[in-house]
């Protein structure tokens, strides 16, 4: 097994919280601030998150050169005969930025040439070991092919969580099971005679009774850890279909009206996605019904 392979196996806690997060954006891909592990992460730590996942090919990253220095050899080469300098009269005044600069430069220093050409010039020189780069600015990141095959087949979770992902979090990882397993076939597609105790299957086209729909209730809510508290997103992404909205909203009314269950509104969205919102049922005070409890 190479060390690439023993690196990913085994994800820092903070790492795994990184692309579970990562999990719940649009295509697997989103903006750096709404990629914090944890509320109380700051963006430095983030970003080397982020690189270190980088660097074992899990995720991909769109980063923005913030600060930079000359390297020994830059400052050797500004100190010969400009006439025969192996440089571009445009890398030249990048140097020149760093030389005037007297410390570290940014990209806003360099003058006399085109801001689209910053980031290159800089990339192309620190690749020639004349600059260093002292910090960059990571915008967005992605999801590799790679991740998305570590995540589906290889890695597996050992030892203990402190601090545990939470609901949403684990939401978003079981809904990529299903997108990317049910893509592959890997999930069964029916399951013709299912019970009212049964949990329904992934694609089946068997529409469930009430009782079917309180039972997977349970299920979820033991699974997604959400303390009897379950918010019915994780049901309709189980559910629909092969039920539409409109029956399952019927049968969640129908246990409510036998006391079986109750339907809680949410007042504030939170750590909610506005899809996630939208999938509850609107109410005419323009809340939503959004977690449901059994009794």
């Amino acid at each position: 097994m190479s060390g690439v392979s023993l690196r990913m196996t085994s994800l820092k806690t903070i790492e795994l919280k990184f692309l579970l997060k990562l999990l719940g954006c649009e295509d697997y891909r989103g903006k750096m601030k709404d990629l914090n592990p944890n509320s109380g992460t700051k963006a430095p730590e983030r970003d080397r998150i982020c690189i270190a996942l980088g660097s074992i090919d899990i995720v991909e990253y769109d980063s923005q050169i913030a600060r930079f220095s000359l390297a020994p050899p830059g400052t050797t080469l500004l100190g010969l005969d400009t006439t025969s300098l192996p440089v571009t009269p445009d890398e030249l005044k990048v140097l020149q930025a760093c030389q005037k600069a007297e410390g570290y430069a940014t990209p806003g220093k360099i003058s006399g040439v085109p801001a689209d050409a910053h980031q290159e010039l800089i990339r192309s020189l620190t690749e020639r070991g004349l600059l260093k780069i002292n910090k960059e600015d990571i915008k967005e990141a992605w999801l590799t092919d790679k991740g998305k095959r570590f995540l589906l087949h290889e890695y597996e979770p050992t030892g203990s969580y402190p601090s545990a992902a939470s609901a949403t979090m684990l939401g978003n990882y079981v809904r990529f099971l299903r997108e990317n397993l049910g893509q592959s076939g890997s999930l069964p597609t029916a399951q013709p005679n299912m019970q009212s105790n049964d949990v329904m299957p992934v694609g089946s086209s068997v529409k469930p009774d009430s009782q079917a729909v309180l039972q997977q209730i349970k299920q979820l809510d033991q699974l997604m850890g959400s303390d009897n508290y379950l918010p019915i997103y994780h049901l309709r992404e189980k559910l629909q279909p092969p039920l539409t909205r409109e029956e399952l909203d019927s049968l969640l009314y129908e246990l409510q009206r036998a006391d079986l269950i109750e339907l809680s509104s949410l007042h504030d969205q939170g750590d909610y996605s506005d899809h996630q919102m939208n999938a509850g049922i609107p109410q005419e005070n323009r809340c939503y019904l959004f977690f449901i409890s059994v009794f």
